[in-house]
C-alpha cells in the first residue's frame, strides 16, 4: 500500500484584521500547490484574520465576517486538501463575557467538503490557552479543555485525527495550535492524546512571535514530544509583524518539517513568504528523499545571535513604516551609540534617502560627538542637517524663571519658579523632542523616532515629551551592552567602519551639563556592564531586591546574574555602597512606570517588552520584611 503523502507549509505574509488580503493570498497559495501535486497544504493558526486584535475579538460584525470567509477556502479545496487557522463561533452559547462564544479553531476541508474526525465537522478547536506575555487567549476564545469539561467527557473523545483521502488510501492527520506543542507545564499533551488515537502525521499551525533563541527551544521541545509518540511533526508559522499598540512582534515563519524523531528536515527561511514541500511515506513514517545532516544548521553562535536580531529589527521596521504608509523619519543624531545604532536600522528599513538626521548641540554638547555625528551621516549617506537648541533653551530658562505664581485667597502669597540643574537637563531634551523633531516630522511629512534602548527606559533614564515620544522605539527592548553589539556586527556586516570608532569609544553621555562632560570622561549615572544584567532581573524575571540582596550575602550575585567576576567590588567597595545603589535602581524602576506608559510602540525582541508583554502596575515602591532583614544584619 503506497501512502506517500506530499505536504506543503505554506508560510505567508499575514496582516492583522485584513482577511480579505490575507484569503486571497491562501487562494492564490492553493492553486500554486494543485499545479505542483500536493496533497495537503498547511497554512498558519488565525491566517484569516491575524492573531494579535485586542479587543477586536470583541466585534461581532467582524468575526462573523471572518466566519464567512471560511466558505472561499471549502470552495477553493477542489483536488487539494487545505488546513487553515480561523476563528470558529458558537452563535448558540455564550462565554462567561456574555457575548458570544468564540474557539482558536483549526479548519480542514478537502474536494470542496468538510473533512471529519468522528467528533467534528471540518474543525477542531485549541486545547491550551496561553495566558501569559502578549497572549490573553481566555480572555477572548473557550478552549477545547474546556468543552470537554462542559461536556463531562475525557479530552481523547475530542482530540481525534481528521480523516484525508489521497489516491484513494485514507491517511490520519492531528491538528494542532501553537500552544498545544508547548505543554510541558501543562496536565494535558494534545499531541500525545492525537498519536494515541492513530494520528499519521501530527501538523501544528501556529502564530509564533519571534524572540531571542525562541526557534532552538521549540527544536528542543519537540524533539522531547517525539520521543514519546514517534510520529512526523510538520509546524507552519507566518511572518508579519503584529501590533498590539504598545508592542510590534516580529513573525520570521521558520515553519518546519520534523521527522518521527524529531530532527529538523526541512525550514522555510526566515521573514520570507514561501512554501516548504516534503513527501512523508506513511508506513514507515519516514520522510521521503531526506538524508541526515542535510537541514539547517541552527547552532546558535554569538554571531548568529546578533545576525538574527539586527535582521528581526530591520524586517519589524520595514513593516511597520510599510503598514502604515509611512516613508520618511526623522531622528536626533547626537554622536552617541544608540542614535547611531537607530540610523542604521532606519537605513537599512526604509532606505538612505528618506532618513533625515537632526544634530540639536547645546553648549554642553562636545566637538568629539558633534563631528562623530557627521561622520556617520557622511558614512551612510543620509540627509543631515544641524539645528542648535541654546537660544530656545536659555529663552526658556529666562521665561520660566520671570513667571511668578499668587496664590488667590487672603493670603496672596507669591512663588517664584526656579531652574534647576535638573530642571535645565529636562528642559534640553524637551525642546530637541517636542519642538525641534517633531516640527521638522511635521515639516517633512515624515514621522520621528525614539532612540532609548532598554537600559535607560528601565529606570527612567530619559524625559517625558523629550526623549520619551517619536512613532517607534526600534532598540527599546535592548540593553546598553547589547546596542554595542549590534553597533560592531553592523560595522562587520558591511566590511568598514560605519559607526566610527569615536563613537563605539566614547563614554555614554546624554551631554546635558557639565557633570556630562565626555572629553573629562564624565557620562551618564549607569554603570551599564552591571546595570544592564540587574535590571534584566528585574524586568526579564521579576526579581526584586530581596532576591539580589540574597545573592550578594551568599557571594553568588556574580554567577549568578552572569556578570563579569570582581566587578560588583569593583563598583561597589562597601555593603553600604551596594545597598544604596540596589535601592536607588529599584525605586527609579518602579516610580517611571507612568514614562514607560507614555513611551512609543517597542518592538519586542527580548523575553519580555515594556508594553502588553510586561503588565505593569502603578503601585509605587515596596520593600519586603525579608529584604529589610538582611539589609539591617548585612549593615550590622
Amino acid at each position: 500500500m503506497n501512502k506517500t503523502v506530499k505536504f506543503a507549509l505554506a508560510q505567508i505574509e499575514v496582516v492583522a484584521g485584513r482577511p480579505d488580503l490575507n484569503v486571497a493570498k491562501m487562494i492564490r497559495e492553493i492553486e500554486v500547490a494543485k499545479r505542483r501535486n500536493v496533497d495537503v497544504i498547511l497554512f498558519s493558526e488565525m491566517v484569516v484574520p491575524g492573531y494579535l486584535l485586542g479587543d477586536e475579538w470583541e466585534n461581532e460584525s467582524f468575526v462573523n465576517d471572518l466566519m464567512d470567509y471560511n466558505q472561499d477556502v471549502l470552495e477553493a479545496s477542489q483536488g487539494i486538501a487545505v488546513i487553515w487557522g480561523n476563528v470558529f463561533v458558537d452563535k448558540n452559547k455564550k462565554g462567561e463575557d456574555g457575548r458570544i462564544r468564540k474557539y482558536n479553531a483549526v479548519y480542514l476541508a478537502q474536494n470542496g467538503e468538510w473533512l471529519s474526525n468522528g467528533a467534528f465537522e471540518g474543525h477542531t478547536f485549541k486545547t491550551l490557552m496561553p495566558k501569559y506575555r502578549e497572549f490573553d487567549d481566555e480572555r477572548h476564545f473557550y478552549s477545547m479543555l474546556r468543552l470537554a469539561n462542559e461536556m463531562g467527557k475525557p479530552l481523547n473523545e475530542f482530540l481525534k485525527p481528521f480523516k484525508v483521502t489521497v489516491r484513494g488510501e485514507e491517511i490520519n492527520i492531528g491538528a494542532i495550535l501553537c500552544e498545544d506543542m508547548w505543554s510541558d507545564d501543562y496536565a494535558d499533551n494534545p499531541t500525545k492524546i492525537l498519536a494515541e488515537n492513530g494520528a499519521d502525521v501530527i501538523v501544528n499551525l501556529s502564530c509564533s512571535p519571534w524572540t531571542w533563541r525562541k526557534n532552538n527551544k521549540r527544536h528542543r521541545v519537540i524533539k522531547s514530544l517525539l520521543e514519546k509518540v514517534s510520529v512526523p511533526f510538520l509546524y507552519c508559522n507566518n511572518t508579519g509583524i503584529q501590533n498590539n499598540g504598545k508592542n510590534i512582534f516580529l513573525f520570521d515563519g521558520n515553519s518546519t518539517a520534523y521527522d518521527k524523531s524529531g530532527n529538523v528536515v526541512k525550514q522555510a527561511r526566515d521573514y520570507v513568504e514561501e512554501t516548504v514541500e516534503v513527501d512523508i511515506d506513511l508506513n514507515s513514517k519516514e520522510l521521503i528523499g531526506w538524508i541526515p545532516g542535510q537541514a539547517r544548521n541552527d547552532e546558535l553562535t554569538d554571531e548568529r545571535d546578533v545576525e538574527e536580531l539586527y535582521n528581526g529589527l530591520v524586517y519589524g521596521m520595514k513593516r511597520f513604516f510599510e503598514g502604515n504608509r509611512m516613508s520618511k523619519a526623522v531622528l536626533g543624531l547626537s554622536g552617541g551609540v544608540d542614535s547611531a545604532v537607530s540610523a542604521c536600522l532606519l537605513v537599512a528599513a526604509i532606505g538612505k534617502e528618506n532618513v533625515y538626521a537632526v544634530n540639536m548641540p547645546s553648549r554642553f554638547n562636545s566637538d568629539l560627538t558633534k563631528n562623530a555625528a557627521l561622520v556617520l551621516a557622511q558614512n551612510l549617506g543620509i540627509n543631515y542637517g544641524v539645528f542648535p537648541i541654546q537660544e530656545s533653551v536659555d529663552l526658556t530658562v529666562k521665561e520660566l524663571k520671570a513667571l511668578k505664581f499668587e496664590r488667590q485667597d487672603e493670603e496672596k502669597q507669591i512663588t517664584d519658579v526656579e531652574v534647576s540643574e535638573y530642571s535645565l537637563e529636562n528642559i534640553q531634551a524637551r525642546d530637541r523632542g517636542s519642538r525641534v523633531l517633531a516640527g521638522i516630522a511635521a515639516c517633512l511629512g515624515a514621522v520621528f523616532t525614539n532612540n532609548g534602548n532598554k537600559t535607560e527606559t528601565t529606570i527612567g533614564w530619559c524625559t517625558l515629551y523629550g526623549d520619551v515620544n517619536g512613532a517607534i522605539a526600534p532598540i527599546a527592548d535592548i540593553y546598553k551592552s547589547e546596542v554595542y553589539q549590534l553597533a560592531r556586527y553592523m560595522n562587520k556586516l558591511a566590511g568598514k567602519e560605519i559607526i566610527p570608532a569615536e563613537i563605539l569609544n566614547v563614554i555614554p553621555s546624554a551631554e546635558l551639563s557639565e557633570k556630562q562632560d565626555v572629553t573629562k570622561g564624565l557620562g551618564d549615572p549607569i554603570l551599564y556592564p552591571y546595570h544592564d544584567r540587574l535590571f534584566r532581573s528585574f524586568v526579564e524575571f521579576r526579581r526584586d531586591p530581596e532576591y539580589i540582596l540574597n545573592l550578594y550575602t551568599k557571594g553568588e550575585l556574580e554567577n549568578e546574574l552572569k556578570i563579569e567576576t570582581g566587578l560588583v567590588d569593583k563598583y561597589f567597595p562597601t555593603a553600604e555602597a551596594f545597598v544604596a545603589d540596589l535601592e536607588h535602581k529599584w525605586k527609579q524602576y518602579k516610580i517611571n512606570i507612568f514614562k514607560r506608559i507614555q513611551a512609543p510602540p517597542i518592538i519586542a525582541v527580548s523575553r519580555r517588552a515594556f508594553g502588553f508583554d510586561l503588565r505593569e502596575a502603578q503601585n509605587g515602591v515596596y520593600l519586603t520584611r525579608g529584604y529589610e532583614e538582611m539589609k539591617r544584619k548585612i549593615l550590622d
